[in-house]
């Protein structure tokens, strides 16, 4: 007898010691519209703003295993899903990656803020990087908005900018997608009652990737964006710099001030941290 009074105690005392460590339990998730305000990284500040047309190259990373949870747009985050996280747009955010290294193109949807490093612009969830044929190493990346689903999220939900909740009739959310020229659902809408109680519901994007073109890569670290050529060369002179015509034209910003160009991401991470040393806390990596 007290040989099973000793199993059962150990046993409860197991059973109790799991319980100690079972997870959280999680809020039902509630997807929204977000921009948010400015937030700080690992030695920079981040300003997000919505942006439909952005077409932007640079370095992607993979997000770590990690539990379940919240993401910035009241998803809850899961390894397995088509999902990214993004430092700057609107989410969430309907967007193309395509690996410049091997050609590969996924479709994932943004729904969390980071990567908190200036050199690393977006991170991908476990799933999506595999699909993009992604190491643990950084790669090169150019990122496109699909700019019909993105804004057919941001018009479906009441928390958008602008957008009169009353008009919002429960039904699907159709776009007339990049991927092909079809038209698919990224989205359903409930009513006005259920929409501001539980927000969205979002599609889970498909698991799977297109073959494109693998092209040659070299990194740059751009200083900054100017309208008059002198004043970009004044910034890249206090960096030990150059000056060339801006690869990503908008806002009138006709010059770039850069350092590079680099071979590797060890050499490119190396020019960034220069750029720090002479004040260019704005300074970033992308990919030509």
């Amino acid at each position: 007898m007290r040989l099973l009074n000793r199993v059962g105690g150990g046993c409860l005392g197991v059973l109790l010691l799991a319980s100690c460590h079972q997870q959280p339990l999680l809020p039902p998730a509630q997807p929204h519209y977000v921009i948010g305000g400015a937030w700080q990284g690992d030695g920079t500040w981040f300003y997000p703003s919505e942006s439909f047309e952005l077409r932007q190259t640079g370095l992607a990373v993979r997000e770590a295993n990690q539990a379940p949870h919240i993401t910035a747009d009241g998803e809850i985050w899961s390894a397995s899903s088509m999902t990214g996280a993004h430092q700057t747009l609107q989410l969430p955010a309907i967007v193309s990656v395509r690996n410049l290294a091997n050609g590969r193109i996924v479709r994932v949807r943004l729904n969390e803020r980071g990567p908190a490093a200036a050199g690393r612009m977006l991170a991908l969830s476990p799933q999506a990087a595999v699909l993009l044929g992604m190491s643990d190493s950084p790669a090169p990346i150019e990122l496109i908005v699909d700019e019909a689903a993105s804004r057919a999220l941001a018009e479906a939900s009441p928390d958008a900018p602008r957008l009169d909740i009353q008009t919002a009739p429960r039904g699907e959310v159709m776009a007339q997608s990049l991927n092909g020229g079809v038209a698919e659902r990224v989205g359903r809408r409930e009513d006005v009652a259920a929409s501001r109680h539980a927000g969205m519901i979002l599609t889970d994007l498909p698991q799977q990737f297109q073959q494109g073109m693998a092209q040659p890569v070299s990194y740059i670290v751009a200083l900054g964006g100017f309208s008059g050529r002198s004043v970009a060369w004044r910034v890249a002179s206090r960096c030990g710099g150059t000056v060339a015509p801006a690869t990503e034209n908008g806002h009138g910003l006709s010059w770039e001030a850069r350092l590079g160009p680099f071979a590797t991401v060890q050499q490119a991470d190396a020019g960034l941290a220069q750029a720090r040393v002479c004040g260019i806390a704005g300074a970033r990596i992308v990919v030509e």
